[in-house]
C-alpha cells in the first residue's frame, strides 16, 4: 500500500516539506493525496521520528509492519523515508527561501523582499510613494509615522509635534467652553495657575501659516524670513501646553477666542484628514525597529520623552531604529475597552497583483478600561503576546472574555446594539480591503513576482468613532497558534482556505476558495525581452585622409616692393644657448601643438562622396 501511494504521489509532483509548527496544513496535504517529505535535519523531526519507533527498524521489517498494521502515523513516517531523495514540490515554511535555489514547478509560502512592506519603517516610507500609483491619500487610512533616526524625518517630526499641539490646544478650548455651557459655570480665570492668552494667538497663527503652506502661499518666504517662533519660544509655548492638555490648567481670557478656535479647526479639518483621531493630548506611540509583538513599544506625549531614547542610541545603532507614529486617541471601543482587528489576506502573484481578502477576522482587546490619564502597554497595546501576561481589570466589562478576543461575528452583533451594523459592512471592511491594496501596489515593483510562489498576511486595523479602519502594520508569516478557542477556529480555518485557493483554484477556477475573496487582480504588465547591450556598428571606413598645409604667418618685415626686407641685428646682447634638455622639451610641444592646430581632413574627392551602408545591430 505505501509503494502504491508513494509511486502515485511521485508521479503527479505531490511531494511536500514543511517547516515549523503547521499541524493543519500537514494534514490537509495528507487528505489531498500529499507525502510528506521531512527534514530530517531538525532536532523536532528527529525526536518525532525517534518516538514514532521507524529509526530502530530495518527498511524491510518497516514494510511489513505497515502492510500488516495500517497505523496512520507509522505508514505516513513510512512513505516519508521513501520519498526522501525526491523532488519537493511544496514548501510551507516559516522563513524565506531562497528562490534562485528552486525549480519553476516548486511551491512556496514566502515572497522575496516582503521587507518592504512587513516592517515598521518600510511600511512607513513606500506609503509616502502612493501618489505615483493610485490618487488616494494615504493619511487617510495609515496614522502619519517618521523615522527618527534620519535627520531630515526627525525634523519633520518635530515640527509636526509642535503643529498638532497647537491643534490640540485650539481643541481643548473649544470643547471647555461647551463643556460649561452644558454645566451652566464660568471660568475662574483668577486663579494662580492660569496662563496668559498669548498661546492661543501663537497656536492661531502657526495653524495659519500651516494652512498658507498647503496653499503655496508661502513660496516667496526664505530662510531669512523670521520663524513665528524661535526655539526658546516653541519650549516655552510647548511647557504651556502640557500644563493646559494634561494637568488641567486654564488660560485666561480664552473665552474671547472660542470662535476663531472653532474656525481654524473648521479649515484644518477640510485638509487635515487625521484631525479627528488627534485627540487633545497630542500621544505618539514609538517603536524600536527591530522588535515584533509589541516588546519595546510605548506611549509618549512629551516631546523630549520621544527624542531621548534616539539621542541616547544614535551613536551604537543603525539607521530607522526608532519610529515614532501618531497615537488615535479617540478610537471605537467595545463596552469602554480598546481592540484591534487582526485581518488576514494573501497573495498569490505580484505580476500581476492578485489578492484575496479572508472574510473573516477577530478582535485582541487590552485587559484594562480605555483612559488616556495612563499611558500603561495593558492598556493601550492590544498585541496577544503582552495581553496574555497581564490578568484583567475588575473595573472591565463582563462580557469581555478573560482570553480577550471575539470573533468578527460578536463584533457585528455589538454594532446591532449600537445602531451601526450597517457601518461595518459599508465602511469598515471597503476600508480594510482598500487599505491593503494600496499598501501592496506602492511595493510592486520592490517584490520578487516569482510565479508559484504565495504568502500569507495579517494586517492589524483600529477603528475610529465613525468606523473607519486605520492600517497599523502588515506582518509575515502571522501566528497560527491555537492560543484561544477564537484563534483555535479561525486560524484552521484560514489554513486550510489557503490551500483551496493556491492549489485547488488555480488548477480549476470554479473550485471552493472558502472565505477567501478575489478583492484585486491587476491587468498583467508586460515585461519588455532583454535584448542585451551588445551594440554593433558596421559600415566603410573614410579613407583617402591627408593634413592641412601648415599655416604660413605675413612677414610684416617686408618691404613695399615685395622684396626681403632687411632685417636690423639687434644690439641687445646674445643669450648663452639653452641646454639640449629644454630644446627637444619645446621642440616636442611644438609639434603637439601643430597636430591640434592642423587636424587631418579627408581628400577632396573624399569629401564630397558619401558614406554608404552602414548599419547598427543589437546582439
Amino acid at each position: 500500500m505505501a509503494r502504491i501511494l508513494v509511486g502515485k504521489a511521485i508521479e503527479m509532483k505531490k511531494i511536500f516539506s514543511i517547516q515549523g509548527p503547521y499541524p493543519v496544513i500537514r494534514a490537509a496535504l495528507r487528505a489531498r493525496g500529499w507525502i510528506e517529505r521531512c527534514m530530517y535535519g531538525s532536532k523536532q523531526q528527529a525526536q518525532k521520528r525517534h518516538s514514532s519507533g521507524t529509526s530502530s527498524l530495518k527498511y524491510n521489517d518497516t514494510l511489513e509492519d505497515a502492510e500488516k498494521e495500517p497505523n496512520p502515523d507509522q505508514l505516513h513516517s513510512l512513505m516519508s523515508r521513501l520519498v526522501k531523495n525526491e523532488m519537493v514540490y511544496f514548501y510551507w515554511t516559516r522563513d524565506a527561501i531562497n528562490p534562485n535555489s528552486l525549480q519553476k514547478n516548486q511551491i512556496i509560502n514566502h515572497f522575496a523582499n516582503a521587507g518592504t512592506f512587513t516592517t515598521k519603517v518600510g511600511l512607513c516610507v513606500n506609503l509616502r510613494n502612493l501618489h505615483w500609483f493610485d490618487t488616494a491619500d494615504p493619511g487617510t487610512f495609515f496614522p502619519r509615522c517618521y523615522s527618527l533616526t534620519e535627520e531630515d524625518e526627525r525634523q519633520a517630526f518635530i515640527e509636526d509635534f509642535r503643529r498638532t499641539a497647537c491643534t490640540s490646544l485650539l481643541r481643548l478650548i473649544v470643547e471647555r467652553d461647551q463643556d460649561l455651557h452644558r454645566q451652566k459655570k464660568e471660568i475662574n480665570h483668577c486663579s494662580e495657575q492660569s496662563l496668559p492668552s498669548q498661546m492661543i494667538y501663537s497656536a492661531l497663527k502657526v495653524c495659519h501659516e500651516y494652512l498658507e503652506k498647503l496653499e503655496h502661499k508661502d513660496i516667496d518666504k526664505t530662510f531669512k524670513t523670521p520663524q513665528t517662533l524661535t526655539q526658546d519660544q516653541w519650549a516655552e509655548f510647548l511647557n504651556s501646553y502640557y500644563l493646559v492638555a494634561h494637568d488641567g490648567v486654564q488660560i485666561k481670557g480664552s473665552k474671547h477666542l472660542v470662535n476663531s478656535c472653532k474656525a481654524m479647526l473648521q479649515q484644518l479639518e477640510k485638509v487635515n484628514p487625521q484631525l479627528g483621531i488627534d485627540g487633545k493630548q497630542n500621544i505618539w506611540i514609538i517603536k524600536p525597529v527591530a522588535m515584533s509583538r509589541g516588546r519595546g513599544i510605548k506611549c509618549v506625549k512629551h516631546l523630549d520623552q520621544i527624542l531621548r531614547p534616539v539621542d541616547k542610541y544614535s551613536a551604537i545603532t543603525s539607521p530607522s531604529r526608532w519610529v515614532v507614529q501618531k497615537y488615535i486617541e479617540q478610537p471605537f471601543l467595545v463596552h469602554g475597552t480598546k481592540f484591534d482587528i487582526r485581518q488576514w489576506f494573501l497573495v498569490t502573484d505580484w505580476n500581476p497583483l492578485t489578492v484575496w481578502f479572508y472574510k473573516k477576522c477577530y478582535l485582541r482587546f487590552s485587559t484594562q478600561p480605555f483612559s488616556l490619564d495612563t499611558l500603561d502597554s495593558s492598556v493601550h497595546l492590544c498585541n496577544n503576546s503582552i495581553q496574555r501576561h497581564l490578568r484583567p481589570s475588575q473595573q472591565r466589562h463582563w462580557n469581555i472574555p478573560a482570553h480577550n478576543m471575539w470573533l468578527d461575528d460578536q463584533l457585528k452583533a455589538f454594532l446591532a446594539e449600537q445602531g451601526k451594523e450597517a457601518l461595518w459592512e459599508t465602511v469598515a471592511v471597503p476600508g480594510m480591503k482598500t487599505s491593503i491594496i494600496h499598501a501592496l501596489q506602492t511595493v510592486q515593483d520592490q517584490i520578487g513576482s516569482r510565479k508559484n510562489t504565495f504568502e500569507l498576511y495579517g494586517a492589524d486595523f483600529m477603528l475610529d468613532l465613525s468606523l473607519n479602519p486605520w492600517l497599523i502594520e502588515i506582518n509575515t508569516s502571522p501566528t497560527m497558534a491555537p492560543s484561544t478557542s477564537v484563534t483555535a477556529q479561525l486560524c484552521a480555518a484560514v489554513q486550510e482556505d489557503t490551500l483551496r485557493v493556491v492549489l485547488d483554484w488555480r488548477v480549476d477556477c470554479s473550485a471552493n476558495t472558502g472565505d477567501f475573496e478575489l478583492i484585486y487582480r491587476q491587468a498583467a504588465v508586460d515585461v519588455p525581452q532583454y535584448l542585451g547591450a551588445n551594440l554593433i556598428v558596421e559600415g566603410f571606413a573614410v579613407k583617402n585622409t591627408c593634413p592641412l598645409p601648415l599655416l604660413r604667418p605675413s612677414n610684416h618685415s617686408a618691404s613695399k616692393s615685395g622684396g626681403p626686407g632687411k632685417v636690423k641685428e639687434s644690439t641687445v646682447e646674445k643669450l648663452p644657448p639653452l641646454p639640449k634638455v629644454v630644446l627637444k622639451r619645446a621642440e616636442s610641444m611644438t609639434k603637439s601643438r601643430k597636430a591640434m592646430i592642423c587636424p587631418t581632413l579627408p581628400s577632396e574627392s573624399s569629401v564630397h562622396k558619401p558614406v554608404h551602408n552602414i548599419k547598427v545591430k543589437c546582439k
